[in-house]
């Protein structure tokens, strides 16, 4: 037997309940000789009466027992090294708040002893079955305890969500924050805290059997509620906690991607895989980069997630990136790495190198660290811009410090992808014997005839292949779960009946001419699926084999099914006609049942349906795209999820960054669902499902652009107009010409206007033959064909073209649409820049006016409307306006003091300060100005000179140096350069996946 390390086991009981409610789960635990070897049971006592009896005496609120339970921490429980806390209902409240009350206290490292939690029917977001009952009992105002677990009840939101930020998402351990694994069970029957109320706010969560009551009453060590606890207390004794970290950089960008290592899916011990480890883990210091690669389901995520826990519990400093959100996870990654906000924002926006930046970091690190990109199989998502991967100059390369090391997981297993500094690991499938002990991990106790002999055959009939090994133990459990006999697929009850029913379908596949599995794990998977599905279509499940095939012909990354399956495209689809959303649902946890998806939430969004989302294995997708029926009805698959998640984009405009939430989750899958539908095979056209693609393709581009990530927009938008014929379009048509007309705005957010210029020109050709000269679509493209112009200092070029433009957004979209307020404003500005500032003036203030009125006074496009009416003031020699103008300005943008328009205001506010001879106060902000300027833009950018020039004039340098003329300082800045910027659609933008 493993020797583990002594482990303590705290009970902490619920609402007018007692210790001895947790008697069934202690004798459990004390007839386990393994646990009993390690484990010591305590029973946390509190006062939970009904009533108060006696006037002298008070109940105690849920704080004074989450005090009372620290004192019990620190005295009772001071020479435990290990604690394992399990709850039952306001019980796990109670050890929440002390969670929450050490962190506010700054004293979250002394939470380091605790090693799991546990809770069973906690009432997470309140306990609404009590609303029925409180109106009928004498307590129900008078109670604290019962009091706080009504619905939502502030004091516990709260301290769930100090809980969620600085304990189960912590990076460490340090006096903020604390990582300790946290789960939440909800009982099935249980009508006083149901599961979808246990499960808030926290992702690692479940359902077992029992209600309330009988939840925490486990009749033998076969039930689920023991097997959780036993595993708690098992990995309790073998584990370290993490060690301290230091504290990160808070960024509104850590909310976007977690680059935590999803630890909680170390469900059962790594089997088969210690050659592997050592020769990783060995301190080689000629190889730093390792790749672990091997087919789908091999299990390499499952090997790194396990070296990358052994690193952390050394010392080590661990981020883990999915090369699905490559972009926004290396930006968390420069957040915790410490980069300043500026330099962050300034290479994801493409004016420095945002590789550059993070590999910097990383190299300067002195402590030991590892960085994992898992999933990359596509290594092109890891390479350079302009060259290979195995360049060694992209998202992944070389560390050049001993103390870094770098861990990839991919299908790849060509050496040459990798680049000679590249170690490449093949993951093969385990051995017989390993995959036997996988399959024993997995299987429940009660299952019959699980020897280690049977498991070893199934095993070898499997292939070793990791992912079939836990798809065929979750069968086998599930079909003994449910207690169906009669109906089971083929009669499968064990791991001989499963092997049997395998081998026969393996042995029928056609031209299987081999029993070497190393090309034949896919098929292989194929029929694992198959057993799964088959069996829940008898239990009358029909719609989860399309379901699951509908689902894997998306992008890897999270599905947001619930927003998905809600739309009514999917009844209307020869796929699910007729069919209910409740029976869809019930499709899904068909599947989840039988662990073929995995449904989870995805943390910090605030839609609480669109947080639900479910994976499928990458193998999943591989195998089942392949699918027979999938690829005969080609456009009832692909079609229905281009419909769908065009239908999810109704009301979104991506332009406004209230909808990027939702665009973050769908724009992975509508990147490589477009093309999938639209340039792979030779399947018949269907116009509606082509323009349908084209409008998401086009929207997706849109979103795109606006955050910053001009790279994927680019390749989306370019395969699909060079290869238009492929689909039955032309350059000419108009749904390509849209697609062009934002293949023009990537040229001109790449400061490559000449290059706009000419594709707008030929753009508004076309729009204008097909469209007219004044369609709202035409409108669009001359408006941006006339901001390259302006982006090249052309204002008297410009005028007419603007004036034209306006005049007919006035007619088509009317004076106060957003659109036509853009064109106004540019016009503005180019008669300011032609030197009529008193017209301008004039321009400027009806268009702020309007945007009070309907638009936030926040907003970029409106500081950006102040920064020119302060402009149009100071050009007019109303020095002291222009200097109130901008200072409230700036003031309404609150501490945006890096954000374009805002550097665009403080200049203006230098200026109108040297006019009036302030110029000490110029001077000081000048200064800090153009380190800003320098940090964001780059040191040559030209409003970084422009900056530089007018704070040398402010300083009296001599005109000479300043390219200047001979003028005192408040004359010469009087005429000094002002900042020449033209109108956008969306003036600042931030980068995100």
């Amino acid at each position: 037997m493993t020797t583990r390390k002594p482990v303590d086991l705290v009970f902490v009981h619920g609402l007018f309940s007692s210790p001895s409610t947790w008697q069934p789960f202690v004798d459990l635990i004390q007839g386990d000789a393994e646990l009993a070897s390690f484990v010591s049971v305590h029973t946390f006592r509190y006062e939970s009466p009904p009533i108060r009896v006696r006037i002298d005496r008070r109940i105690a609120e849920v704080d004074d027992i989450a005090d009372r339970l620290w004192t019990y921490y620190e005295n009772e429980l001071r020479d435990a090294a290990s604690i394992v806390f399990v709850t039952h209902s306001q019980g796990g409240l109670v050890v929440q708040r002390l969670l929450a009350r050490q962190v506010w206290r700054g004293r979250a490292d002394k939470l380091s002893r605790i090693k799991n939690i546990v809770m069973f029917a906690c009432p997470n977001s309140g306990a609404e079955f009590l609303l029925s009952v409180r109106r009928f009992t004498f307590f129900a105002s008078r109670n604290p305890q019962e009091r706080q677990l009504r619905p939502f009840d502030r004091a516990v939101m709260e301290a769930q969500e100090t809980v969620v930020r600085a304990v189960v998402q912590a990076q460490g351990v340090s006096k903020t924050e604390c990582f300790i694994p946290l789960a939440s069970y909800g009982g099935v029957s249980d009508r006083i805290a149901p599961p979808i109320v246990t499960s808030m706010p926290f992702s690692s969560n479940g359902v077992v059997d029992g209600d309330h009551f009988s939840i925490i009453k486990p009749t033998g060590r076969e039930t689920s509620q023991y097997r959780i606890v036993r595993r708690a207390l098992l990995g309790a004794g073998e584990s370290e906690q993490p060690p301290a970290s230091s504290s990160d950089t808070s960024s509104e960008w850590q909310v976007r991607a977690s680059v935590t290592p999803p630890y909680g899916r170390r469900d059962t011990p790594l089997q088969g895989r210690a050659s592997l480890m050592r020769s990783i883990e060995s301190p080689n210091p000629l190889r730093r980069v390792h790749v672990l690669a091997g087919l789908g389901g091999s299990g390499k995520s499952r090997l790194a997630l396990e070296i990358a826990h052994r690193a952390e519990a050394t010392g080590c400093r661990v981020w883990w990136v999915p090369v699905t959100r490559i972009n926004s996870c290396m930006r968390a990654v420069a957040v915790r790495l410490g980069a300043p906000e500026v330099e962050i924002e300034r290479a994801w926006v493409g004016s420095a190198s945002a590789t550059d930046l993070v590999w910097r970091l990383l190299n300067s690190q002195e402590d030991p660290w590892l960085l994992v990109f898992d999933n990359a199989d596509d290594p092109g998502h890891l390479a350079p811009y302009d060259g290979p991967v195995s360049d060694g100059s992209g998202w992944l390369r070389e560390p050049t410090i001993a103390k870094g090391k770098v861990l990839v997981t991919s299908r790849d297993r060509n050496e040459s992808t990798w680049g000679t500094w590249s170690a490449v690991h093949h993951v093969s499938p385990l051995q017989e014997s390993d995959g036997a002990a996988v399959l024993l991990d997995r299987l429940r106790p009660e299952v019959s005839g699980r020897s280690f002999e049977e498991a070893r055959k199934l095993s070898a009939v499997l292939g070793g292949l990791p992912l079939a090994l836990r798809a065929a133990a979750d069968y086998i459990n599930d079909v003994n779960t449910k207690k169906i006999w009669g109906s089971d697929s083929a009669g499968i009850r064990d791991l001989a009946t499963y092997r049997a029913e395998a081998r026969r379908r393996l042995e029928s596949t056609t031209n299987s001419d081999s029993g070497d599995l190393n090309e034949s794990l896919g098929l292989e998977m194929e029929h694992v699926f198959g057993l799964s599905l088959e069996l829940l279509t008898e239990r009358g499940v029909t719609l989860a084999p399309r379901l699951l095939k509908l689902f894997a012909c998306l992008n890897i990354a999270p599905i947001p099914y619930h927003v998905l399956l809600r739309q009514d495209v999917v009844a209307e689809s020869p796929l699910f006609h007729g069919s209910s959303l409740k029976q869809r649902i019930a499709a899904l946890g068909g599947l989840a049942d039988l662990g073929l998806v995995e449904p989870h939430v995805l943390p910090d969004v605030n839609d609480e349906e669109l947080a639900q989302v479910l994976s499928l294995h990458p193998l999943a997708h591989g195998v089942l795209r392949q699918d027979k029926e999938v690829r005969q009805r080609h456009l009832d698959y692909y079609g229905l999820n281009v419909q769908m998640l065009l239908a999810m984009t109704k009301g979104l405009d991506p332009d406004y960054p209230e909808s990027w939430v939702m665009w973050n989750v769908l724009a992975p899958h509508a990147v490589s669902l477009v093309p999938a539908t639209l340039l792979q095979g030779t399947w018949p056209r269907d116009r509606q499902v082509t323009a349908s693609a084209l409008e998401l393709a086009r929207l997706t581009a849109r979103y795109l652009i606006v955050t910053g990530l001009l790279g994927p927009a680019q390749d989306l938008i370019d395969s699909l107009i060079s290869q238009c014929h492929l689909f039955g379009l032309d350059r000419d048509d108009r749904e390509i010409l849209a697609l062009r007309h934002e293949e023009g705005r990537i040229a001109l957010d790449r400061g490559e206007p000449k290059a706009a210029e000419e594709k707008l020109r030929q753009v508004i050709a076309g729009r204008t033959q097909i469209l007219g000269e004044d369609h709202a679509d035409t409108l669009a493209s001359r408006h941006k064909f006339a901001k390259a112009i302006l982006e090249q200092g052309r204002w008297a070029e410009a005028e007419p073209l603007l004036r034209s433009i306006v005049n007919a957004e006035n007619s088509v979209r009317g004076p106060e649409h957003a659109d036509t307020m853009v064109v106004r404003h540019s016009l503005a500005r180019a008669i300011l820049n032609l030197g009529r500032a008193a017209e301008a003036e004039q321009m400027i203030r009806e268009v702020l006016d309007i945007r009070r009125r309907i638009w936030s006074p926040t907003t970029p496009e409106t500081l950006f409307v102040r920064r020119t009416l302060a402009k149009s003031l100071a050009e007019q020699g109303k020095d002291a306006e222009a200097e109130a103008e901008a200072r409230d300005a700036i003031r309404e943008a609150g501490d945006r003091w890096h954000a374009p328009a805002v550097m665009h205001l403080r200049y203006i506010l230098a200026v109108a300060l040297v006019h009036q001879g302030k110029e000490a106060a110029a001077i000081t902000d000048l200064s800090q100005l153009l380190v800003d300027r320098i940090k964001a833009l780059g040191p040559d950018h030209p409003e970084t000179e422009r900056t530089r020039v007018l704070l040398a004039q402010a300083r009296g340098i001599p005109p000479d140096q300043t390219d200047g003329s001979s003028r005192q300082p408040g004359a010469a800045a009087r005429q000094a350069p002002m900042p020449r910027t033209t109108a956008e659609d969306s003036p600042v933008v931030l980068p995100t996946d």
